[in-house]
């Protein structure tokens, strides 16, 4: 599972793709638009996958979803308008649906198949780190073949991505299915509306999911065109940004790996620590785009704020595990990321239109989010409930 996350997660084309877009000619609105398409796909498919993988299995889902990522990838190749990139975000959103909480869930039956379910943050904590292990350095190598920006090296770079995809094809291939330990009594009554109801019964659970929700948003609006921002606006060298994404994706990796799993008995308290270290970061980084305009300063704070969004990714997840039943497991997952599907439309066009009037617009409004997420969102001030 962890080489399978790695290899999805190469996308080798992200430290440069807001560029390309712009490069195939969208602006900078309609990269924000394709992203509420993303947003709308994710409403849609987000619960049926997740029911899918409960009932179907997880190996056949995240095969399934494997199928579509590579489409998507095509079509990314081949997209020169508005139109087709559509399609392609739409095929990503059905892989990413199909992965949505289903990685996560077998995991944590596995676990809980071995009896190490108590310690399942040091897994989960690993299997977080694995989208970081290959972006230590493809940022790197991203920026090395596309230097000069041109059609002919965007492709090569893309062409990775699909490699990489396949290979991970090959290796579900080889996964093995744990149980599922599904309660007779319980799957009669609905897998998705018991979800629901786990949900709607805990207040804390719900403060958890938008925690985590409204502070991914957050940092998406930057990580959306900070590429455009700090190439063509403010100077910054493509090789620079490349090295920059490379030592903050090392940063996490050595963090999930070393660091996170020894948190397991603070891990609330670092959940809100986390986001307020991500609102002060926020606040940093806007400062430095107001008054201070060095696109190197900038870059770094850029990235240490990107990074304390990150961190907080291993806490949530065992939080949100640790209210989910085994047998509904992924579907609970998943209807989180269906609520943030709900936010994602508004917010995401709230930054389309603020930054088609000021490239600078949307830092405000990512602040404003992180500083919602620690003034409503805090989940250490009480006990679990009961799951």
């Amino acid at each position: 599972m962890f080489w399978i996350k790695a290899l999805l997660n190469v996308k080798i084309i992200n430290v440069i793709l807001t560029l390309f877009y712009i490069h195939r000619g969208l602006t900078v609105s309609q990269i924000f638009y394709l992203s509420i398409v993303w947003a709308i796909c994710n409403l849609l498919f987000e619960i049926p996958s997740s029911y899918m993988a409960d009932r179907w299995g997880r190996k056949k889902t995240m095969l399934l979803g494997v199928m579509f990522a590579i489409v998507g990838w095509i079509l990314l190749l081949f997209g020169h308008n508005f139109f087709v990139f559509v399609l392609a975000i739409i095929f990503s959103a059905l892989y990413f649906a199909m992965f949505s909480g289903t990685d996560e869930a077998l995991i944590y039956d596995t676990d809980k198949e071995l009896n190490i379910e108590k310690t399942s943050l040091k897994r989960l904590s690993h299997f977080s780190s694995a989208q970081n292990i290959f972006k230590i350095a493809s940022p790197l190598i991203a920026v090395f073949i596309a230097k000069d920006l041109t059609d002919a090296q965007f492709l090569i770079v893309i062409m990775i991505d699909v490699i990489a995809t396949v290979c991970s094809m090959v290796l579900i291939l080889g996964l093995v299915e744990a149980h599922h330990y599904i309660d007779v009594e319980k799957q009669e009554a609905g897998i998705i509306l018991d979800a629901f109801h786990l949900i709607r019964k805990n207040p804390l659970l719900i403060r958890g999911i938008f925690g985590k929700t409204v502070g991914f948003i957050a940092g998406f609006i930057i990580w959306r065109y900070h590429q455009e921002y700090l190439v063509n606006h403010i100077g910054l060298s493509v090789l620079y940004l490349g090295i920059a994404w490379s030592v903050n994706h090392a940063l996490i990796f050595l963090s999930e790996r070393f660091i996170i799993p020894h948190l397991y008995h603070i891990r609330r308290h670092a959940i809100d620590i986390s986001n307020y270290f991500f609102f002060i970061m926020s606040l940093v980084a806007l400062y430095v785009v107001l008054y201070i305009k060095n696109p190197i300063i900038l870059v770094v704070i850029i990235m240490i704020t990107f990074f304390a969004e990150r961190i907080r990714w291993s806490f949530y997840s065992q939080f949100l595990n640790e209210f989910s039943n085994s047998f509904n497991r992924a579907t609970t997952i998943s209807l989180s990321n269906f609520l943030k599907s709900i936010l994602d439309i508004p917010l995401l066009f709230v930054a389309a239109v603020l930054v088609h009037y000021n490239i600078v617009y949307p830092f405000f409004f990512s602040a404003l989010l992180t500083m919602i997420t620690i003034l409503f969102f805090r989940v250490s001030h009480k006990p679990y409930a009961s799951s």
